[in-house]
């Protein structure tokens, strides 16, 4: 590995100091993205699962033929269900599930394996790396009353709306019985990693196809980080909170074998893991294809 790191710091120097001993004057692109997001956590183990249409707004400096900087805004929609999952049992009987937008802003710099250069025919086309830094707004939602199929009818005029899980604290984050639970941020930060292909198109336009994952720090993208609350004291204070900390086959199971038992007399969860056994944090990604318009910082002049 500490080779390996060497090498990618050496071919970065190298390429560098090639780049700019080239010379090209800096120029700018608008980009515009239209594509997916997905997550991957506790609700969802597979790539590319529950994906939703995405998009974004990129304006991006080429410092020169190797490197260029860019600041986008994305915007996107994840979601997740245990109902989906069709290999682990433990989580299908769990039986959550979430949906939440994701708002990012974030500044990145990109890595061009090729000399690169936009309107040059000399230089049309790249793969290329990318890293950087983001922050997102996310804001976990869930059915109020379960559902075979939790996400159809995703329109209004429904009695059975979605809800916003983070201001309930559904593992007990509000509840005066859990003081050392504090409630998890909206907004968070996050670092992206990815690579991509780009082409120029022309004189001004070139297109790039991209893939990215999001390494972020924090387990509640999905509402979902910590152990049940007891349902008992969660009822007493927020009926809702209770309602959607579990929904699990067990506790319906419990429910339809007991005459005049509810959320409240149930204990079988209370203390146990309700998130994954392991201790990751959740990603998420964005992919879609990018077409960008070179504006010029310089006018063009005859060169005698």
């Amino acid at each position: 590995m500490k080779r390996l790191i060497i090498f990618i710091f050496s071919v970065l120097t190298f390429s560098s100091y090639s780049a700019f001993s080239q010379g090209i004057d800096p120029y700018s692109e608008l980009g515009v993205m239209l594509g997916t997001s997905y997550y991957i956590g506790d609700l969802n183990d597979q790539h590319l699962r529950l994906a939703r249409p995405a998009t974004a707004l990129q304006y991006k400096t080429n410092l020169n033929r190797r490197f260029a900087i860019r600041g986008g805004i994305s915007v996107g929609e994840l979601r997740g269900s245990d109902k989906l999952n069709d290999v682990d049992t433990a989580k299908f009987n769990r039986n959550l599930h979430f949906k939440s937008s994701i708002y990012e802003l974030s500044g990145i710099i990109e890595f061009n394996f090729f000399p690169y250069e936009t309107g040059n025919l000399r230089y049309p086309f790249t793969p290329y790396i990318f890293t950087g830094i983001s922050m997102f707004n996310f804001n976990p939602q869930a059915r109020k009353f379960d559902t075979n199929t939790p996400f159809d009818n995703d329109g209004n005029q429904t009695n059975n709306e979605w809800i916003d899980l983070q201001p309930l604290g559904t593992e007990g984050q509000y509840s005066s019985q859990y003081p050392e639970k504090d409630p998890y941020q909206l907004i968070q930060f996050a670092i992206p990693v990815g690579m991509g292909f780009k082409a120029s198109l022309g004189d001004r336009f070139s297109m790039a196809i991209e893939y990215g994952l999001r390494k972020t720090f924090t387990d509640y993208i999905d509402d979902v980080g910590g152990i049940y609350a007891s349902p008992q004291y969660l009822f007493m204070e927020n009926e809702d909170a209770a309602n959607l900390s579990d929904r699990s086959i067990a506790l319906q199971n419990y429910i339809a074998s007991n005459p005049g038992a509810d959320i409240t007399t149930w204990t079988g969860n209370t203390n146990r893991i309700r998130a994954n056994e392991n201790l990751w944090n959740d990603w998420y990604y964005f992919a879609g294809l990018t077409l960008s318009y070179k504006i010029y910082t310089k006018p063009k002049v005859c060169q005698y």
